[in-house]
């Protein structure tokens, strides 16, 4: 139950234009419904530069699964320029 309370109070969208100057890669399932979509993309529209969204087919799972070589080529890609 705790778990659930601290999920159901996580509020990312009050601070994501907090994180900038810090470089935001969000890569995204278009079918999320663990994360869902819709508050992913609206969180991205508010964040400030520099980001980047990877927008991927499928649910909240494909990224990590028939996605992996895309999302991971986009991560890495990410970390090279911003690391």
């Amino acid at each position: 139950m705790r778990s659930l309370e601290l999920r159901l109070s996580y509020d990312a969208l009050g601070v994501i234009d907090h994180v900038s100057p810090t470089p935001l890669l969000m890569i995204v399932a278009e079918n999320d419904e663990i994360a869902p979509t819709r508050l992913a993309l609206e969180a991205y529209e508010r964040a400030l530069h520099p980001k980047r969204l990877v927008l991927m087919p499928g649910d909240h799972f494909e990224p990590y699964l028939s996605g992996f070589e895309r999302s991971s080529q986009a991560a890495r890609d990410w970390f090279l320029q911003h690391l």
